[in-house]
């Protein structure tokens, strides 16, 4: 039986622009987005020299809201939550505000305080990278979040208001700026930094990147080296490449910025306001290079939302991936724990105790998500499965590591005779080509063995011994179906890691 998704809308009403976004959630806290829509508000810049935000500034923002409410009355959305941030909560009329927009809307919407915007920006990012330690920095329109955490878990926050849009309005000319206005803004985010006692606390962590300024950084950086991939998340800027965006962006006048490959011309004038926020923070915590998150605010709101005690995945890989499996693979996951199973076997016979933390990821992501391809069309699977993986949202691997699934997962009998890391020189190592078929040769005779999905091979015993691999397969019933398919196998195995192969069949019934 096929339960229904829940359905959640998020509306993040920023500094900058206003979002709405529709989740399907499973109770177990996984989801894909079904929606999305964003309108440029800039709010910001609506706030006058009292620093309030009046009634008819807003007018303008409240057909967006009803059609909002509109679209998530089609998508049949159960539940919406909705929050606004620095732009409105620094304002004296705040609560005014709020009032306001949820009556005329008729969406019950909550003001999100600065700790709140850094919690739920830190649980977009940890639940969408496998690391540890480090700070994450939101540079929104009107606000900056600085939140610093260690061993996955959440330890200090600060929200400072400053943004992109607002600071751009106070220092910026009209988008064009000079040595003395780059510099009376750098004097200001200083100041603030220099209050915080715990901001240097931790230097050489690695930054993890919120908001549109920096992932739009990512993006002209991309454009610069001719990236092969084109993802935004988990894209890596280090030390020397975020020096070079300073120096270039401010020098570049408006006009001429908004032709600047991969910056968009609405972005055009508040990105170097933003880029000078961040390179100024980015030294002075001393971070050692900066990762692109292209999960923050409205993911931790639905993170939080879903499941408060638990909101901090443990591992984000094996959430990324169960929730995969849950809304596109049409395959068993017995079938697929028994392929990684029968995997992990053959491979520690190979390596003979010489395993590599990395190998046992790629091979654990390509035995599970072998067949996501299907979900298109089961024929030609394969071909299906890489585009599948280079696209989709596999949190907790790098660029270089989803490729390698994406060509591991696919792998078939043509793939031993060509070269299949040339496409992404760029990303991948002189020695990832060779392990590409190692690996996934490994995987398509995991597959072999259990052909049938209904696991009758059992188990297998392995063993390597003077250049040949020798394999007892133990099944508890018939295998020809697997048979056939291991013959085949087989002779990629044998190319790709340059072995014999004797098999013995041992039945249990």
């Amino acid at each position: 039986m096929i339960v229904k998704p829940y359905r959640i809308g998020i509306i993040d009403i920023g500094s900058n622009s206003i979002r709405l976004v529709i989740y399907d959630t499973t109770p177990e806290g996984g989801y894909k987005v079904v929606k999305e829509i964003k309108q440029a508000a800039r709010l910001s810049e609506k706030i006058s020299a009292q620093g309030r935000l009046e009634e008819k500034e807003l007018w303008s923002i409240i057909p967006i809201l009803k059609q909002f409410k509109q679209v998530c009355t089609t998508f049949e959305v159960e539940q919406i939550r909705a929050g606004a941030t620095a732009a409105i909560r620094n304002a004296p009329n705040a609560n005014e505000i709020i009032e306001f927009l949820s009556r005329e809307s008729a969406i019950d919407i909550k003001i999100i305080t600065g700790e709140e915007e850094a919690y739920f920006g830190f649980l977009g990012v940890i639940n969408s990278f496998d690391i540890q330690d480090g700070f994450v920095v939101d540079i929104g329109g009107g606000s900056t979040e600085i939140t610093l955490f260690q061993n996955r878990r959440y330890q200090n926050s600060i929200s400072l208001p400053f943004g992109a849009v607002n600071t751009n309005v106070k220092y910026g000319n009209n988008g064009n700026w000079d040595e003395e206005q780059i510099h009376e803004l750098r004097t200001h985010v200083l100041e603030k930094l220099q209050q915080i006692s715990w901001m240097k606390s931790r230097p050489d962590l690695p930054v993890f990147g919120l908001g549109g300024t920096i992932r739009s950084l990512g993006k002209i950086d991309q454009k610069n080296r001719h990236y092969t991939m084109p993802n935004s998340h988990n894209y890596v800027m280090d030390t020397e490449q975020v020096n070079h965006m300073y120096e270039m962006l401010p020098s570049i006048p408006f006009e001429k910025r908004k032709h600047v490959d991969g910056l968009s011309k609405s972005r055009a004038d508040i990105i170097v306001s933003g880029l000078i926020i961040f390179h100024t923070v980015y030294h002075y915590i001393q971070a050692n290079r900066c990762l692109i998150s292209g999960e923050g605010l409205r993911e931790g709101m639905l993170h939080d939302l879903i499941d408060p005690e638990g909101a901090v995945k443990p591992s984000a890989l094996e959430y990324s991936i169960k929730t995969l499996l849950t809304f596109e693979a049409e395959v068993s996951r017995k079938h697929l724990n028994h392929v990684y199973g029968l995997v992990q076997v053959l491979y520690e016979a190979l390596q003979d105790g010489r395993q590599q933390e990395e190998h046992q990821k790629l091979l654990y992501v390509s035995s599970m998500l072998y067949r996501i391809g299907g979900h298109i069309n089961y024929y030609q699977y394969n071909r299906h499965t890489q585009y599948w993986l280079m696209n989709a949202s596999i949190r907790g691997l790098t660029h270089r590591e989803i490729i390698l699934c994406a060509l591991i997962a696919s792998y078939n009998t043509k793939s031993r005779k060509q070269k299949l890391s040339q496409k992404h020189k760029d990303i991948l190592l002189t020695s990832d080509e060779e392990w590409i078929h190692k690996l996934g040769s490994l995987v398509q005779l995991g597959i072999a063995l259990d052909q049938s999905e209904t696991q009758a091979v059992q188990s297998i015993q392995a063993n390597l011994n003077d250049k040949t691999l020798y394999l007892t397969v133990v099944s508890d019933g018939e295998t020809w179906i697997e048979r056939e398919e291991i013959e085949s196998a087989m002779k990629v195995f044998k190319s790709a890691w340059d072995l014999k192969m004797r098999i013995d069949y041992s039945s249990i019934f």
